[in-house]
């Protein structure tokens, strides 16, 4: 290629970059919240000559000029940079509040399964289990396996070990049923079969298969619905709630997923959420090509802005008063200024390019640690302060003109060599890792409130319920499962001090829902008495079959895989040992223990616990599998 060709196109490779800067710095102010904005860097970087000369600045000359001039470049834009101003700050007319839960007055001595049957309801489990044998029946479930219609308590089970599977990660669900002596033996396994499971979820239905589907997330309605409905119901967020996005993993064909690197989960359906410390006040679902049909538009607002409105008016906002934190995908200065007319006060990061955000406080320099400035927009305060690098952020509920009456003392870490400002702030910290330093209160309540949505992903990141499936609308009906078991949790966690961590919570669950497959009836405790009576008549322990001698202690409790109808067949063996229900006696009527117990060869295949069966005593075989404590 000749040369002068060749430094032709390299003008035209510049001219071409510059127009594009010129254009993008016009369309700055008017320009939308973007996922993959990338800036453009200023015209100085691109020197002052084109052509050959531009060439010339390359190298060890162009570099050193630069570094000497940064200095000067910094003070000049920390001098242009307006000082922080004074903002009339967005104030509430009733007082902060904290989390509150408004159980119902029945509701004396709660337990796990009695708050999660309120976003499980019996009304819901009945739609789920009419809809999935009407749907079964659509797909001739019987042709292959023999189908037989699916039943309340068998749902209950089901649920159970989805719960339990939760807790008790395998690398198959059906490791769960194996019976080989290389693996754990999982009792819950014994109340349904492995075929019977996957049955369920195959042909599992939450709406009516038959009739039309209004939108793309319609399969998991009524259920959806009457979970968020609950939600907001039975309980009042704290004053300072957080928005953000959910990821559901799902990684199938569907139009409605989305792709977003970095995140720890990049691939799935997307859920804007309203939360508060971890508890799911209220959501909706996204779709790539479709829009919310609940959503209100507001044609001063974006889409995203919608949204965000949309899950704000299902608060309390005329008894209580709120303030919403989100991060830079979803706050602008429209969408600040308008919750601000709706008094609800707004604060969060915001993205240089967000419209109308002031160009005076668009920096890229590395200026001094806690540089701090200002400009109102629209009853809304910009605000720009140097940490590692610039945090740009917006508010209508703080200030930063008052000096200290607006700054909080914290520790701070200090920064690693490699961090972008790194020069600057370590040497704020001179030797030390950690020190106590004044950050502005807008920073402080960012931090601490903003984090409400992330930790409700924290707590369903440790026993999620999800399973690989096909169809592509039950990774919905697991994060709703999940969602149901996380506020369960929380709501307990408020109301009873003892209750620490929730995996206790969900295995006592997970029994309590087994347990009303072996009541045989469909009574519903809601008193403290009736809890109580349930609360005797159960007790969670597990019997060691491995254990020749099963010793009858003062803290022993018979256990609850006895009462299950199947398996419990008698077999004789030639070795002798004491029976189990009579030791039990024993200690129920408080008389001393023999030292010579009756002895029986017979056993229970699936108890593995002698018991007596002879015409000189009761049959200790049927009263140990039958006995119930209110049964006296």
């Amino acid at each position: 290629m000749d040369t002068n060709e060749y430094d032709e196109q390299n003008l035209f490779v510049v001219d071409f970059s510059r127009n594009i800067y010129d254009i993008t710095g016009e369309q700055d102010d008017n320009s939308d919240n973007d996922d993959n904005f990338e800036e453009i860097r200023n015209e100085e970087n691109f020197g002052g000559n084109r052509g050959r000369g531009r060439g010339q600045r390359r190298g060890q000359g162009w570099g050193s000029a630069r570094n000497n001039s940064s200095g000067r470049d910094n003070r000049e834009q920390t001098a242009q940079l307006p000082p922080p101003p004074f903002f009339n700050a967005f104030q509430h007319t009733k007082p902060l509040h904290k989390f509150t839960v408004n159980l119902p007055n029945d509701f004396l001595s709660p337990s796990p399964y009695l708050i999660f049957s309120l976003f499980f309801s019996l009304a819901q489990i009945e739609i789920i289990v009419k809809n999935t044998n009407k749907y079964a029946y659509v797909k001739d479930a019987g042709e292959g396996r023999q189908w037989k219609e699916l039943t309340i308590k068998e749902f209950r089970i089901w649920l159970a070990i989805l719960i339990y599977a939760g807790v008790f990660k395998l690398p198959s669900i059906r490791d769960y049923w194996n019976r080989d002596n290389k693996f754990p033996e999982h009792k819950i396994s014994t109340f349904m079969s492995l075929i019977r499971f996957e049955q369920i979820k195959r042909f599992i239905h939450i709406s009516d298969c038959t009739a039309p589907l209004p939108f793309w997330y319609s399969k998991v309605n009524p259920l959806a619905t009457h979970i968020q409905t609950v939600s907001k119901s039975i309980c009042v967020p704290s004053s300072n709630i957080s928005v953000d996005e959910m990821i559901v993993r799902f990684s199938g064909r569907s139009i409605h997923t989305v792709r977003i690197k970095n995140k720890p989960t990049p691939e799935g359906y997307k859920i804007l959420s309203l939360c508060d410390a971890g508890y799911t006040y209220s959501f909706i679902f996204t779709s790539r090509v479709q829009n919310q049909p609940e959503v209100q538009q507001v044609t001063e607002l974006s889409k995203v802005g919608n949204e965000v409105y949309h899950l704000a008016s299902q608060l309390p906002i005329e008894n209580k008063s709120f303030n919403i934190y989100m991060d830079n995908y979803f706050s602008s200065i429209k969408l600040f200024k308008y919750l601000r007319e709706k008094k609800i006060g707004a604060c969060g990061t915001v993205r240089k390019n967000s419209a109308n955000f002031p160009q005076i406080l668009k920096v890229d320099k590395k200026l001094d640690w806690d540089t701090l400035s200002g400009v109102v927009v629209d009853n809304v305060l910009a605000i720009l302060w140097m940490d590692n690098g610039p945090v740009t952020m917006l508010s209508t509920i703080h200030q930063i003109d008052n000096g200290n009456e607006n700054r909080i003392e914290r520790i701070r870490r200090r920064p690693r060599e490699t961090s972008t400002n790194a020069v600057k702030v370590r040497a704020v910290f001179g030797t030390a890792s950690k020190k106590s330093l004044p950050i502005p209160v807008v920073i402080d309540d960012y931090n601490h409130f903003m984090g409400g949505v992330d930790i409700a992903d924290q707590l369903r990141g440790y026993y999620g319920t999800q399973l690989p499936v096909r169809r592509t609308w039950m990774p919905l009906f697991f994060w709703l499962l999940d969602t149901a078991l996380i506020n369960s949790y929380l709501i307990l966690k408020k109301i009873n001090a003892n209750v620490n961590h929730q995996k206790d919570f969900r295995m006592q669950l997970a029994w309590d829902l087994i347990k009303e497959d072996l009541e045989g009836n469909e009574k519903k405790p809601h008193t403290r008495s009736q809890v109580h009576e349930l609360e005797k008549q159960f007790k969670l322990i597990h019997v060691d079959p491995n254990k020749e001698h099963q010793y009858v202690t003062a803290k022993f409790e018979l256990p609850i895989e006895r009462l299950s109808s199947e398996g419990h067949f008698p077999e004789w063996r030639e070795t002798r040992s004491s029976c189990i229900w009579c030791k039990y006696l024993v200690k129920k009527n408080q008389e001393k223990a023999s030292k010579n117990p009756p002895q029986s060869q017979l056993y229970c295949i699936k108890c593995n616990l002698a018991l007596c069966c002879n015409k000189e005593r009761r049959n200790c075989f049927r009263d140990y599998h039958t006995y119930r404590e209110d049964s006296n």
